[in-house]
């Protein structure tokens, strides 16, 4: 979803050269929470609610202004967006489209869309968020281990304790996971059912760390569950930028069938 479809058209602005007290009348008329400083059509910056309760009321917009103005394009989704807005630390992007203004973004808006991304089970992102990641590295040309990790024998759970239980199973083991993938680095997301995939930027040995204690019987919940990995090693496949994100994430899942049906539990390219 692009940012277009989500963003705000209406734009409020104000000279540089108006007050404070008007700025904050205008605000409150508005309903909205900050202006762009505008003179003769050209973007100078924002003013915001802070700005205008830090400054006198009879200083002029020019004086109290502080927000540098930060833009996306139209085009960016709603994942670009997010990471941009994070990574310069701004509560709030203007929209452009050829060079022409039409509208704004504010983080609060796009984090309100991108929880619908969440899985309501685990709390974990899913498959669109860890597709977004790969194909962003992929087009950086930055290399990573992709992991598909399957659950051993999750059926059998479900029959034998039922699907309730199987639920808290799930619940339970993504918190494990996200755990274990706390490194600066690392994306996890709910794939679908009893399926997980892992993105990470560390290195061959602590990935292989990661795979050993993925794949080692966990207690969850008084019985022991463990998991079959398909592993494509970024930094060793001669091709890797080459393959789709697709391509990828299938010969990675691949490789979990594989391990399980080998009882290896991990099988790894790269």
């Amino acid at each position: 979803m692009n940012i277009s479809d989500i963003m705000t058209t209406t734009i409020c602005t104000i000279t540089s050269d108006k007050s404070v007290s008007y700025a904050a009348e205008r605000m409150n008329e508005s309903q909205v929470d900050s202006l762009v400083v505008m003179d003769h059509g050209e973007v100078l910056g924002m003013v915001t609610t802070r700005d205008v309760l830090s400054a006198h009321p009879n200083r002029i917009v020019a004086d109290a202004m502080s927000s540098q103005p930060f833009y996306l394009s139209a085009n960016h989704n709603v994942w670009e967006a997010y990471h941009a807005l994070h990574q310069e630390q701004n509560g709030l992007a203007l929209v452009k489209q050829e060079d022409q203004l039409i509208g704004f973004i504010t983080k609060e808006i796009v984090e309100m869309k991108i929880a619908e991304y969440r899985d309501p089970l685990s709390g974990l992102y899913r498959a669109p968020y860890i597709q977004f990641i790969g194909e962003n590295f992929l087009k950086e040309r930055k290399p990573f281990h992709l992991l598909f990790i399957d659950l051993n024998d999750f059926g059998r759970i479900n029959k034998l304790h039922g699907h309730p239980f199987g639920d808290d199973v799930i619940r339970t083991y993504s918190s494990v996971l996200s755990s274990l993938a706390e490194e600066q680095g690392d994306y996890l997301c709910r794939y679908a059912g009893d399926e997980f995939v892992l993105i990470s930027t560390i290195s061959d040995e602590q990935i292989q760390e990661y795979i050993a204690l993925i794949t080692r019987p966990t207690n969850v919940l008084d019985i022991f569950v463990s998991a079959a990995v398909g592993h494509v090693n970024g930094y060793q496949t001669p091709d890797f930028f080459a393959r789709s994100w697709r391509e990828l994430i299938a010969e990675a899942s691949l490789g979990s069938s594989a391990a399980k049906l080998s009882k290896n539990l991990t099988s790894t390219v790269g």
